[in-house]
């Protein structure tokens, strides 16, 4: 049985129609969702979902936020009402099952076929002591909405609340520390507090694994930069691990931050020739400007 994909993204970078491209060539029966805006409503392969429909179901959360973060302020709000938008989407339209892929990941596997590996799981993602839920599989639209009651439950004055500043406590002592918290951080906890159900996915078993981020090693082999080296093999990616010795193929690619640019150089999708020369074309006039600027800036 297909998997349903959903998206969600506000305006319409270059990358992310390497992301949403990828999803359905390798998951060609599974409906793909984006809920966006109308800069992103572009791709008539996927179902575009205007998420200002669903923005009433964030006016709570938004009222209670608290910003703890280095990061901006509106960025960081927007990370955390997603999974309002999205769970509010899945309640409306009875969504059970489906996996939910930030904008930055690339998809290599038919995920329907993972999820007999996840039985009795009722939400798997890519969450660690730092989160990053690149990749999350929920088993129905319950299970996000409780994830999202959390949320606020965090946000009102209670013992979360008070976990949640002495964790920020060391970001707000030293303004040179970047981060703070994140709904990352939040998944981490709600793991932690409700743990019946999660799991952590990163290596399903020995044969195939789930990325956390690129530029992570996690224990596999990585180039001078630190990023994971990729063995390509039929257009799939393995990576080496290093206690094994084993290539695991790996079933996404997260290109958290930077790595972005890099997407489109690890896109297996088909298609978008022109459009990768394109983009190449102006990464490279975007870092000759910015090295002109830095060669003529005044002393």
């Amino acid at each position: 049985m297909s998997l349903p994909i959903i998206f969600f993204h506000t305006g319409n970078p270059r990358y992310l129609k390497y992301s949403l491209k990828q999803a359905k060539h390798f998951n060609p029966d599974s409906e793909i969702y984006l809920i966006g805006d109308g800069k992103n409503n572009k791709y008539p392969f996927v179902s575009h979902v205007l998420a200002s429909k669903f923005k009433h179901e964030a006016e709570a959360f938004t009222a209670l936020y608290k910003h703890r973060s280095s990061n901006d302020y509106q960025y960081e709000l927007n990370c955390y009402l997603r999974w309002f938008y999205v769970g509010a989407f899945c309640r409306e339209n009875k969504i059970e099952s489906f996996i939910y892929l930030d904008s930055d990941v690339l998809l290599y596997h038919d995920f329907s076929e993972l999820v007999p590996l996840l039985q009795g799981c009722e939400i798997a993602n890519t969450c660690d002591e730092m989160g990053v839920p690149a990749v999350t599989y929920f088993r129905d639209y319950k299970a996000i909405n409780h994830f999202c009651d959390y949320l606020i439950e965090a946000y009102n004055d209670g013992p979360i609340n008070d976990e949640i500043e002495l964790l920020y406590q060391p970001f707000a002592a030293d303004p040179e520390l970047f981060g703070g918290i994140s709904d990352m951080v939040l998944f981490h906890l709600y793991f932690q507090h409700h743990p019946e159900g999660k799991i952590k996915i990163d290596l399903i078993n020995n044969q195939i694994a789930v990325d956390a981020c690129i530029s992570r090693a996690d224990g596999y082999e990585t180039d001078k930069n630190g990023v994971k080296r990729i063995y390509w093999q039929n257009q799939l990616p393995y990576c080496k691990h290093l206690e094994s010795g084993v290539l695991i193929r790996f079933a996404t690619l997260h290109f958290q931050g930077d790595m972005k640019n890099e997407m489109r150089r690890n896109y297996t999708g088909g298609g978008y020739h022109f459009a990768k020369i394109a983009d190449e074309l102006s990464l490279k006039n975007k870092q000759l400007r910015k090295a002109m600027k830095t060669m003529f800036k005044k002393p």
